[in-house]
């Protein structure tokens, strides 16, 4: 088996409450990389206030090339580990 491998995608959106409040942390993430690419099904494991959302909304907005098994694409559970940081 080989695993999924991000093609392209935007990065998390910080929203202003979470910048305001200063939140920033690791979060916990797991989808589903489908067969085609697209990431779908995302539940928050280990969330940040005011940043789940808009995580999961980029990570729904990625394309990854699938995972394989004997060469052929599968859906797989994946999990993201994040490191948030506030903007500069």
């Amino acid at each position: 088996m080989r695993g999924p491998a991000m093609i392209s995608g935007p990065d998390p959106e910080y929203t202003q409450e979470a910048v305001e409040r200063g939140v920033q942390g690791r979060m916990t993430v797991r989808c589903v990389v489908a067969h085609d690419g697209s990431v779908r099904g995302c539940r928050v494991l280990k969330g940040l206030p005011f940043m789940n959302a808009s995580v999961v909304e980029a990570l729904q907005r990625r394309r990854y090339e699938p995972a394989t098994v004997q060469g052929k694409p599968v859906d797989v559970y994946y999990t993201f580990n994040l490191r948030l940081a506030l903007p500069h």
